[in-house]
């Protein structure tokens, strides 16, 4: 409308130049009409490149992520399918194997493994049974084993000689046995003779803080890497003491004699009557 002011300032308001007016407005009119249009199209046009560029940058940005996601994704995938292919190969596997023999004392165990479950094969020797606690019976944890001066004339495969003083003894699961005419009787191991490795079911015991180990009354001292027998020191307390005891009443009181040692019994804080060592020879 400007633009027309100025071109014509001075037309008459005649109907002719009226008409004439209006004939040059239109086309004015229409100009800026279509120049305003072409101006909402660029600009809604760079707003969809705008749009577009953020949407393919979110688009690049989600890709590369995903792109360093899928390696792990896929190696976890692999590793998983390792693991059961390697599962499936030892679930195939049906003959058996044989992991390992223990031998522990008068027990072996032989493991077998068949289909990814273990059968364990006990061997127990007859000889050998579970102790129970007797109060009235001090000798409850031996009582299964061979006492003193028991006579026996052949040993099952495991034991062993041992020569000393001019002895040949006989020694098998923690027993001594001393040779007699054409036999072995069960004895006291004399002060001194050693061996290297403890029975089984032995107990360590302490006696003015220093160490022994105890078995069916006979007392180890730790020497040179071997396991010397001595003479029961005075003070020590053990739970159960050899069969073939003999009882002595002093002063209304019952003591235990045995292997030339005298104990005397005591109550424990749990209720338990122990022995201990009140004499040695």
């Amino acid at each position: 409308m400007k633009q027309a002011k100025i071109l014509f300032p001075k037309l008459r308001t005649g109907y002719i130049e009226k008409a004439a007016f209006l004939c040059l407005l239109v086309p004015v009119l229409c100009s800026e009409s279509a120049s305003a249009q072409a101006n909402r199209r660029a600009e809604s046009g760079r707003n969809q490149g705008s749009n577009r560029q953020i949407t393919e940058r979110r688009e690049n940005t989600t890709r590369q992520q995903h792109t360093a996601i899928r390696p792990s994704n896929t190696a976890r995938i692999r590793t998983n399918s390792s693991s059961n292919r390697t599962s499936s190969q030892v679930n195939r596997n049906n003959s058996p194997a044989i992991r390992n023999t223990v031998n522990r004392g008068n027990t072996n165990i032989n493991r077998t493994v068949v289909s990814n479950r273990v059968t364990v094969n006990r061997t127990v020797n007859n000889n050998y049974r579970r102790p129970v606690y007797n109060a009235g019976n001090p000798s409850w944890r031996y009582a299964n084993i061979p006492k003193r001066n028991t006579i026996r004339t052949s040993f099952p495969t495991g034991y062993r000689t041992i020569n000393y003083g001019g002895f040949g003894y006989r020694y098998y699961n923690g027993i001594f046995y001393r040779p007699q005419n054409n036999a072995f009787i069960v004895i006291a191991p004399p002060i001194g003779i050693f061996i290297n490795t403890l029975p089984v079911g032995y107990r360590r015991i302490y006696v003015h803080n220093y160490p022994y180990y105890y078995y069916n009354g006979t007392y180890y001292d730790y020497r040179d890497n071997n396991y010397t027998v001595v003479s029961p020191p005075v003070g020590a307390v053990v739970e159960s003491i050899p069969a073939g005891y003999e009882t002595v009443l002093i002063d209304g009181e019952t003591y235990y004699t045995v292997d030339g040692a005298q104990y005397k019994p005591v109550v424990q804080d749990n209720g338990e009557i122990w022995y201990e060592v009140i004499k040695a020879n």
